[in-house]
């Protein structure tokens, strides 16, 4: 038997929102900043996408911040010397009868997240998917069949796409450019969520390193 080396592996993290039993009071009020999925095509359409502007809900960011300490833990990176900025945050409502979110990325940002503020287990998973998978080195070698198929089962080297189950109270946090997507329950429970973009830079006393963007109070406008 070789050895396999797993290379590049894609990272979600998934975290626990410490005030969410706290948080969840605001759970009616925040429907008021859904951006209605069915007559905007994008939460920019609506103009509902500054939560983070609403100090009530500081706790919940304080939350957030935590997370993605240990979300650049994990990649091995000083998140000591890093400011995050959330430049997007809007709310989410799905239940039943909701279509599923289809695959889709976040532009001009670095992390983006979704933090589960009311769901269960039966309610859409969240997917993320990849439109090419480089160990298909045979054309379609990887596709599915009702009748015939090649391929004897997924795992994590031919899949296309992985889910993660919504458990309240979580937050996901992934690259933004990463492609991700709803895949709908039989069931769907109702699922509330506040999700958003966070652009990442260097704490201005850094900006001698040249791994990140500098700090905007460094920043000239023209």
């Amino acid at each position: 038997m070789g050895k396999v080396h797993e290379i590049f592996p894609l990272v979600v993290y998934q975290g626990n929102i410490d005030c969410h039993n706290e948080f969840k009071q605001y759970t009616d009020e925040l429907k008021h900043y859904w951006f209605n999925g069915y007559e905007n095509e994008s939460p920019e359409y609506s103009g509902r996408i500054f939560v983070h502007a609403n100090s009530k809900y500081e706790m919940f960011f304080d939350g957030l911040k935590k997370n993605i300490d240990e979300y650049y833990k994990e990649l091995n990176v000083d998140h000591t010397k890093l400011s995050y900025f959330i430049s997007k945050s809007w709310v989410g409502y799905h239940d039943k009868d909701a279509p599923p979110l289809r695959p889709h990325h976040h532009n001009e940002a670095n992390i983006s997240f979704v933090y589960y503020l009311k769901s269960s287990d039966k309610s859409d998973k969240f997917c993320v998917s990849q439109s090419t998978n480089i160990n298909q080195n045979t054309g379609g070698l990887f596709e599915s069949s009702e009748q015939r198929n090649t391929l004897l089962g997924y795992n994590k080297y031919n899949c296309n796409f992985y889910t993660i189950t919504p458990h309240e109270g979580t937050v996901l946090l992934f690259p933004s450019n990463v492609y991700h997507h709803t895949l709908k329950s039989e069931e769907s429970d109702e699922r509330i969520v506040i999700a958003g973009d966070v652009r990442v830079t260097l704490k201005p006393e850094y900006s001698n390193y040249h791994q990140g963007c500098t700090h905007p109070t460094q920043w000239l406008e023209l």
